[in-house]
This record gives structure tokens, C-alpha cells and sequence, in this order.
């Protein structure tokens, strides 16, 4: 968890009528996974930056509906008091605005129930309407495949780099699932190799890995404990986001790629090339970890069934249409 973002939650008020430190960390340990307590801190923290410096002196319980709208409103348009506080001064996506905002009205109601706070200030909030196709790029099918000659010219020097954009571009996680997945979990499942990793909203899911993926985790996972993470940094720590995308651009630089990329554009990638080559959105769906299916369909940007799994699917694709048994 970010030290900054728990030192802000920690200076909370823990007594007296004021008090919210106990209702939010209660809050926070509900959530059903790691990476859902981290993003709520994270949403926590960042209203509460914003709640300084808009309105000052106003504590977590005396937030008006006033307040979430002014908020949403400059997330949205970058304006305000969260100009200096959006990563890059860039106004949020839609999508984004919209998590944070439930994730507020998650706390608030649980407050309710918890702290007999009165009424719930985000309930009648509403939330920006999420578009049907979504905007995060895709690359296109030959930068992809290009992205994974990279990763094997960097395997050499930066294994543990080759490793995380094989698994990237190949199973497309998000990169929070990538950070935790553990050497032990990468086995042989009904005849294939598989890696079973827990998911958003703390399910688990088991997806095949390719033998091209394969090429590029084994060296890295070959005498490790089971319990070790797949890649890490240098000094063992783990891979967050940023160096997720350290490695990706290590991995373009050396393909030739121009494009900027991040973890979330595989995903991206993934659901459209797959929903593009007539993949069923439930095997799209399976593959990425979404809750619904409305999310998947995201991805159908309108380009261009199988029985097996998406994962088989996507690989064929990238290594050109000839699938290498696993």
C-alpha cells in the first residue's frame, strides 16, 4: 500500500463525534481482496486531497452532496482543486470519475450502517455514463506480435522484463494480477500448462499459458519457492504498474515501437483482436476477469467461435496462426 496514502488515513479523527478513522479503516479490511482494499485507499486518499483543498476544515462526515458533485465535476474537467492533484493535469475518464464515486458511496453507506451516519451523500449522486465503446488504444495485431519479438531481444539482459510482457500481451491482466502471481501456481492442468491467479473482486481464475509464453517464464521461474512472485524487480521487490511499464517499453524500444504502451492497452489489445476474430464474449469475458459481460462488450470496436480457450485463441494470433501445443 502507498505510505502516503496510509499516513493520510491515519491522521483521520479517532475519537469524539468527528471521529472517522475507525468506520474507514473497518471499511477498508471489507474489501475482498488486496487489490480491492488498495484501490479504495487509493479513491479514500485522493478525496480526501481534495477535500483540503476545496473545502478546508471539512471532515469526512460532514461531506454534502454538494461537495461530490463539485468533486466529480473537476475530476472530470480538470479543473479546480483537482487541477494539481490528477496524475498528468489531465481530466479523469468517465470510467474513472464513476469508480471513484462509487467507491465514496460505498464508505458513506457503510458508514450508515456502522457509524448511524444520517444519510448516505453520494446515494443521489450521479455518475457519468460510462461509453459503450471504450477508449483505451489498441495496438494492432502486428505491433503485438512485434512486442513479443521485443520481449525475447531483451530476455538476455532483463529476463524478468521479457517474462512480464509475455504474460501481458499473452494473458492479458491487469497489472496488479501480474505483480502477485506466484511462482507455485504456474502448473500442468488437465494436459496443459496453466497459471491460476485471484482476479478483481478476489476470484480466481486458471488460464493456459502458451508455449511462447512459456519460453520466456520458465527461465525466470526455474528453482524458485512457490511461493515467490513470477517477476520482480532487480532487488526482489515486487513489479508494480510503473515497472510493469518500464519493461514494456524496454521490450518497444527494442521491437521498433514508437507507441507508448501500458499494461491496460494489452488488455485492450486482447479483447480486441479476440472479440474482432469472432471469439464468444464469454470466453473474452473469461479470459479478461470481468464481471459482466457489458464491460467485454467494451471492446468490440466493430472489427472484424471457438472451443477452446480464449487464451489458445489470442496466442495462435500472435505467433500467426500456427498454435504450439503447451
Amino acid at each position: 500500500m502507498p505510505g502516503a496514502d496510509v499516513d493520510l488515513v491515519d491522521e483521520l479523527p479517532r475519537r469524539g463525534h468527528d471521529a472517522s478513522w475507525p468506520t474507514v479503516a473497518a471499511w477498508l479490511r471489507t474489501g475482498k481482496s488486496v487489490n480491492t482494499r488498495r484501490a479504495r485507499l487509493a479513491d479514500t486518499a485522493a478525496f480526501l486531497r481534495w477535500l483540503e483543498r476545496a473545502a478546508p476544515g471539512t471532515g469526512l462526515w460532514q461531506v454534502t452532496e454538494d461537495h461530490l458533485v463539485a468533486y466529480a465535476d473537476e475530476l472530470a474537467t480538470g479543473t479546480g482543486a483537482a487541477a494539481d492533484l490528477i496524475r498528468g493535469g489531465r481530466p479523469l475518464a468517465a470510467a474513472s470519475v464513476a469508480r471513484r464515486l462509487s467507491s465514496l458511496s460505498s464508505l458513506y453507506k457503510y458508514a450508515v450502517r456502522r457509524n448511524g451516519l444520517p444519510r448516505n451523500p453520494a446515494e443521489h449522486v450521479d455518475r457519468p455514463e460510462v461509453p459503450k465503446i471504450g477508449t483505451t488504444p489498441a495496438l494492432p495485431l502486428d505491433l503485438a506480435i512485434a512486442l513479443l519479438r521485443g520481449a525475447a531481444a531483451i530476455a538476455p539482459h532483463h529476463p524478468h522484463d521479457a517474462a512480464a510482457v509475455a504474460l501481458l500481451v499473452n494473458l492479458a491482466p491487469r497489472a496488479a494480477e501480474l505483480e502477485g502471481m506466484l511462482v507455485g501456481r504456474i502448473r500442468r492442468t488437465a494436459g496443459h500448462a496453466s497459471v491460476r491467479y485471484r482476479i478483481k473482486g478476489g476470484k480466481e481464475i486458471i488460464v493456459p499459458l502458451s508455449a511462447e509464453a512459456r519460453t520466456l517464464v520458465d527461465p525466470v521461474i526455474a528453482g524458485r519457492s512457490p511461493t515467490d512472485l513470477v517477476v520482480a524487480r532487480e532487488d526482489g521487490r515486487s513489479m508494480d504498474r510503473w515497472r510493469q511499464a518500464t519493461a514494456l517499453r524496454r521490450a518497444a524500444r527494442a521491437a521498433g515501437i514508437e507507441t507508448a504502451i501500458t499494461p491496460h492497452m494489452l488488455r485492450a489489445t486482447a479483447g480486441t483482436l479476440l472479440l474482432g476474430a469472432g471469439v464468444g464474449v464469454e470466453q473474452v469475458q473469461e479470459l479478461l476477469g470481468h464481471a459482466s459481460p457489458v464491460t467485454t462488450l467494451r471492446y468490440n470496436r466493430g472489427e472484424g467461435t471457438l472451443a477452446q480457450h480464449a487464451a489458445h485463441k489470442l496466442s495462435t494470433l500472435l505467433t500467426g496462426g500456427n498454435e504450439s501445443p503447451s
